[in-house]
């Protein structure tokens, strides 16, 4: 729940996180409104517009989040982060 453009130093991201503006359901109903009313599949275009939008590693790859971490290391990574910073 922050950002550069917020003013962070770091980024992290736990490995199943999913990161974006709204869920797939709802992007759907927006973006995909028109392929859905010629009948698409909603479960498939959700699921298509999760891992093009929403999978941490997209994320990763345009440079949104710095580090994506196992969540059971994430107080050693902060920890250190933090000691880089002091």
């Amino acid at each position: 729940m922050n950002s550069r453009d917020l003013g962070a130093d770091l980024t992290l991201a736990w490995s199943g996180a999913r990161l974006g503006v709204m869920g797939a359901r709802q992007a759907v109903e927006v973006v995909g409104r028109r392929a859905l009313a010629a009948g698409a599949d909603r479960d498939e275009l959700e699921r298509a517009y999760e891992d093009e939008h929403l999978d941490i590693a997209v994320a990763a790859k345009g440079g949104w989040v710095d580090e994506v971490i196992d969540p059971l290391l994430s107080r050693d990574r902060i920890a250190a982060a933090l000691g880089a910073f002091a």
